[in-house]
Order: C-alpha cells, then sequence, then structure tokens
C-alpha cells in the first residue's frame, strides 16, 4: 500500500505537527496554527480528526519520535515526506488523504482490514464456510477462521451476515463495544463512535457487553446499545435491511437517524444542529443520492442547509 501523501493539504499538516512538537512553537505560532486551520473547513475537519481521532498531535512526541529530526525532515526536499512519514508511522501514527474521503475519519485499523468500503460503496462476499456478507459503506471488518470457531471482527461500520450451518464451530461477530453470538442464521450488526445496534433477523442472539452485561435477542427483534448500557429490546423494523438496496426507508424517524444514515454515503462533514435533531421525518430515499435527499428534508422541514463548501453542510434550523 502506497502511504505516501499525495493531497498538498497534507503537506500542510504535517509542517504544522512538526512545528508544534518541535519545542519551539511561541505563542504566535499557535495563534498563526489556529488562524491558518480556520480559514479552510477542509483543514479544520482534519486537524480534528487527527487530533480527537488518532491524537496526532499528541503521540509524535510522546512516543519518542525526535523533533530536531523531524525538522531536519523539512529541509530536505528530495525526502523529507518520505522520512516523516516513517517516522510517523513508527509511531503509530499514519497520514492520508483518505482522512478526507470519510465524515468519521479512518482509524488505523481499517488500513489493513481484511474487508473494507469507502464512501458509497456497498459490497456483498461470500466467507469462506459459505457464509453470505454484505458491507454497507464506510464499513471495514476481519475474518479470523479457525478449526474450533468462527469470527468477524467487525472494525467499524454495518454488516448484515446470512450464516451457513456449522455445527462444530460457533458464528460471533465482535465490535469495539459487544461480542454477538448467532444462533440463528441471519442477523445485522452496526457500530459506529461508540454507538451500536443488532438486529436478530432470523433466530436468537446472545449479546455480551463492554462491562460483562449479557443480553438475550429473540428472533425479530433489535436493540442499540452504548460504551455503558443495553437499550430497551424491541420488534424489528420491517425497513432494517433497506440499505442493501441502496433505500433508507422511514417512518416517524429523528432526523438524526437518517443524517447518521446519510454520512457513509457523502465526503467530507454533515453538520446537525442539535436542536432539529428529533424532527421527525418518513419516506424512501435512495442512498446513492445523498444531495438529492437533503434537498427533499430543506423542502419538507422547517431546516436550512449551508453549504460551506461540498466537503461541509451544515443543518440548523430555518
Amino acid at each position: 500500500m502506497n502511504r505516501e501523501p499525495k493531497d498538498p493539504l497534507i503537506e500542510e499538516v504535517t509542517r504544522w505537527i512538526v512545528l508544534l512538537h518541535s519545542g519551539h512553537a511561541s505563542e504566535a505560532d499557535q495563534r498563526a496554527y489556529r488562524h491558518w486551520r480556520s480559514q479552510d473547513p477542509r483543514r479544520e475537519q482534519l486537524c480534528s480528526q487527527l487530533e480527537t481521532r488518532l491524537g496526532v498531535f499528541r503521540v509524535p512526541i510522546a512516543q519518542g519520535v525526535d523533533a530536531q529530526l523531524l525538522q531536519r525532515t523539512l529541509s530536505a526536499p528530495p525526502n523529507r515526506r518520505k522520512v516523516l512519514q516513517g517516522a510517523l508511522v513508527g509511531a503509530g501514527v499514519i497520514l492520508g488523504a483518505a482522512l478526507l474521503a470519510r465524515g468519521g475519519g479512518l482509524p488505523l485499523a481499517e488500513l489493513s482490514a481484511d474487508l473494507r468500503t469507502g464512501t458509497a460503496e456497498r459490497r456483498s462476499l461470500e466467507l469462506p464456510d459459505g457464509s453470505r456478507l454484505q458491507l454497507n459503506a464506510q464499513s471495514a471488518a476481519d475474518i479470523d477462521f479457525s478449526p474450533r470457531q468462527r469470527q468477524l471482527r467487525l472494525l467499524d461500520g454495518e454488516l448484515l451476515a446470512q450464516v451457513a450451518n456449522d455445527a462444530t464451530r460457533p458464528f460471533v461477530i465482535q465490535t469495539p463495544q459487544a461480542r454477538v453470538h448467532a444462533y440463528g442464521n441471519r442477523l445485522q450488526v452496526r457500530e459506529r463512535a461508540g454507538s451500536g445496534h443488532v438486529v436478530a433477523l432470523s433466530g436468537a442472539l446472545e449479546i455480551h457487553g463492554p462491562a460483562g452485561e449479557y443480553l438475550q435477542l429473540p428472533s425479530g427483534h433489535e436493540v442499540s446499545y452504548d460504551r455503558y448500557q443495553f437499550g430497551p429490546i424491541l420488534p424489528s423494523r420491517m425497513d432494517a435491511t433497506a440499505w442493501v438496496d441502496g433505500l433508507l426507508e422511514v417512518r416517524d424517524a429523528a432526523l438524526a437517524e437518517v443524517i447518521e444514515a446519510l454520512r457513509p454515503y457523502r465526503p467530507g462533514v454533515l453538520r446537525l444542529d442539535p436542536a432539529i435533531a428529533q424532527l421527525r421525518v418518513s419516506g424512501l430515499f435512495r442512498l446513492d443520492n445523498p444531495q438529492q435527499v437533503l434537498d427533499t428534508l430543506a423542502r419538507t422541514l422547517p431546516i436550512r442547509i449551508a453549504r460551506h463548501t461540498e466537503l461541509w453542510v451544515t443543518l440548523s434550523p430555518a
């Protein structure tokens, strides 16, 4: 995989990383950095992602990357990207233009995932045991099959599994927050940003939470969860798997739920003002045309859509 940054913005961010970790950054430098990143939504987006998701602006020095070495790389134009990139990778940090293609960033583990989908990409495939798997957009998973167990590690995103019968090997889906044991043959699991959702489409499921909580989910039911607790068990909705066909079907759903479903289908930042997050939405939308969905929402709800750039869209009260 070629990890050398290609976007000029990555080069600019790299320079700021070096300066701010050099030990010689003045208060004026700090102010200049804040001004620089505030002038372009793409800069703000990338810097926020690197700080909050990957810790880039904190990790290099903390993990022993020599600041003087990083500074010297900037004065050697033919090699500076290569050397700096190697130093950051050694510290557990990878920069890439792919960060800009995803609204929520690209966690490091996803870069080497066995299965990945990009923005607005869905993927269907057959697993080694004959099970069928469908990945929603911006999803990543690893396959870990052994003679004793079949395990999928959902790193981020959403999947629908049609599980092949195998009496000797249980089928398990491990997410960052939960562990799902399938006793039926069809289930759906989604987890993004610490919040998850499981649907037992055919057959019961056993779910273990991060603190040892245990839940038996009956067939035909669904449950949401976060790092603290499970939500109520509810009958599964008829529209739960509509995304497989590129559709978003909602009945009296919160606007926040609709926006969350759209985020994996468009690049950049899609911000929602909390004041309108609970507006109710019903309809059938095409996920592959998020722009049209946003236009429809603007015509039917008391909201205003501000497009700062194609990569930065904000929804607020009208």
